[in-house]
Parts: C-alpha cells; structure tokens; sequence
C-alpha cells in the first residue's frame, strides 16, 4: 500500500501544497497542459501547483491526444525559432506542454496537430524562479512561470497572479530546505 495522496495537488499527504495555493484565480484564456505520463507525480512537478490555482486550466495526462482539443481560437505556448510571437488573433485556449524538454519534444512528434496551430512564444530573457531544476539553456522556464507569463503578457494585471507566485515561491523554498540547499 502507498502513501497518502492529496486528491487536489496530488502529492503525498507529507508535502501537500494546498495550504500554500490561493483560491483559483481568475483569468480569461484557458490553459490546457498536456502532460507527458513521466511527469505525473514528480516531486518537482510545477503543474500540480498551476493547475488548482487557477479557474480555468485543465490538465490532461498521456503521450497521445485528441486533434479534437485544437477548437478554434486554440495555440500552443512553445519556444519558436524566431523569438517572442505575437499573439494570434481569437485566442481562447493556449496549450503547454509539460514534461522536460525531451519529453516535450516527443509529445509534439506523438501529436503531429500540435504543429499546426498557431505558436506563441515568451520574450526571451525572461527570469527563471524554479531553482530545484536546473535549465539547459536560458529562458528555459517551468511549466508554472511559462503558465503564468503567457497569461500575463495575454491579458495584462501580472499583478492579480501574484498570489499563486508566492505559492510558487514557497514550493522552490520548502523543496531546497528538503534537500539541504536552502537558498536566502
């Protein structure tokens, strides 16, 4: 018999962050991750923390999806080669795929419909929070930070999201201390 597990942030009874999430914030483009079935359960999983804290994002598990999850007004939050895009007109739902970088690029070759929807990428030079990972390469960010600054740069007021930063924060704080690298 396992661990408990909290049915919400789906982490053991010993480290749950509920007490640390907000309430569901508010936002208008829905967020739909598409998580790599690797991800699921890791300890420094940041979708566990993104997906209860806010109102309108989903998370689906697997390695092979439904083309029917590409509804109109639907485009995919994902590095480009040309930088930062432009957000297409109509946007209602952006997807994001979670897993690491290997990982994302076999839930893109698994679901050949993600290339055809309408990329938007981050500004590059965007600071990284997620110090229990390390990135390869810089602008490489969490699922929950690229969450969170696609929204912002979408739909303006960062500021609203702050209350699930501070849950973010709290994370990559208490998994440091877990570890003995506490960093102040």
């Amino acid at each position: 018999m396992g661990r408990p597990v909290c049915t919400r942030c789906e982490r053991p009874a010993s480290t749950c962050l509920c007490a640390t999430l907000p309430a569901p914030l508010a936002h208008g483009t829905e967020l739909l991750i598409l998580q790599h079935p690797a991800e699921a359960g890791h300890a420094k999983n940041t979708a566990a923390l993104l997906t209860p804290g806010l109102q309108s994002a989903r998370l689906l598990r697997g390695e092979c999806f439904d083309p029917a999850l590409a509804v109109a007004g639907t485009a995919l939050l994902y590095p480009g080669t040309s930088g930062a895009a432009a957000a297409p007109a109509g946007l209602r739902r952006l997807i994001l795929l979670d897993g690491s970088w290997r990982q994302s690029r076999r839930l893109l070759a698994a679901n050949p419909w993600l290339a055809l929807l309408p990329r938007l990428a981050l500004p590059s030079g965007l600071p990284g929070r997620y110090a229990l990972r390390r990135a390869h390469r810089p602008g490489q960010l969490s699922t929950l930070e690229a969450g969170l600054h696609a929204l912002a740069l979408l739909e303006g007021g960062a500021e609203r999201f702050a209350p699930l930063w501070a849950a973010f924060d709290r994370f990559v704080q208490a998994g440091l201390a877990r570890r003995g690298g506490l960093r102040g």
